[in-house]
């Protein structure tokens, strides 16, 4: 972003968190509650919130450190522990652990309408969160940077609440194409 290589950024303040950077500018879109995905046969699928207290001696899977930390510590200020017993080199990769049922997983809420069939979501009492912002250098904008942080934020807020069912296998195809033309535009 600073070397100018790009003009927009979508960001997550998850652990670590951001750092401040004076050559950019963020802006806050929301706040993302991640979301605990069970095989669509697990016994808590379909209830209502659960604490992670009931979820503790699953095993877990995770990609990344990440997602790996906010397990953990919300796990810890319920005084338990998550066993991340299995690692995956991506999000399909974890995914697919939990659809074979070896493992459960946290995700970001926001992905809940893209998940594949064979999962399904659980929201968490007092979930972790993460914030989701934009990031701008603080230089001359791109002309169709206005355009795409409007649509960014469109977006962001249509899927909220995090918690939004999980429609099988259905993503809005049309929302997304509007987005690409707006992007490609000469």
């Amino acid at each position: 972003m600073v070397a100018g290589d790009l003009d927009i950024a979508v960001v997550t303040d998850a652990p670590p968190g951001l750092a401040d950077a004076p050559q950019v500018e963020r802006r806050f879109l929301g706040l993302d509650e991640m979301v605990a995905v069970l095989p669509s046969g697990h016994p808590r699928a379909g209830r209502g919130p659960v604490r992670i207290e009931a979820l503790a001696d699953e095993t877990w899977v995770e990609d990344n450190d990440g997602s790996a930390a906010l397990l953990r510590q919300h796990a810890a200020r319920a005084g338990v522990s998550a066993r991340i017993d299995l690692t995956a080199a991506d999000l399909p990769g974890k995914l697919a652990l939990v659809a074979t049922g070896h493992a459960i997983a946290l995700i970001p809420g926001a992905l809940t309408r893209a998940l594949r069939a064979d999962v399904t979501t659980v929201s968490l009492v007092d979930p972790p969160t993460r914030g989701i912002y934009t990031i701008t250098p603080r230089r001359d904008a791109h002309p169709r940077a206005a355009t795409l942080l409007e649509l960014l934020a469109a977006a962001f807020a249509s899927i909220r609440p995090a918690q939004a069912p999980h429609r099988s296998g259905a993503t809005d195809d049309h929302a997304a194409a509007r987005l690409h033309d707006e992007i490609t535009e000469p």
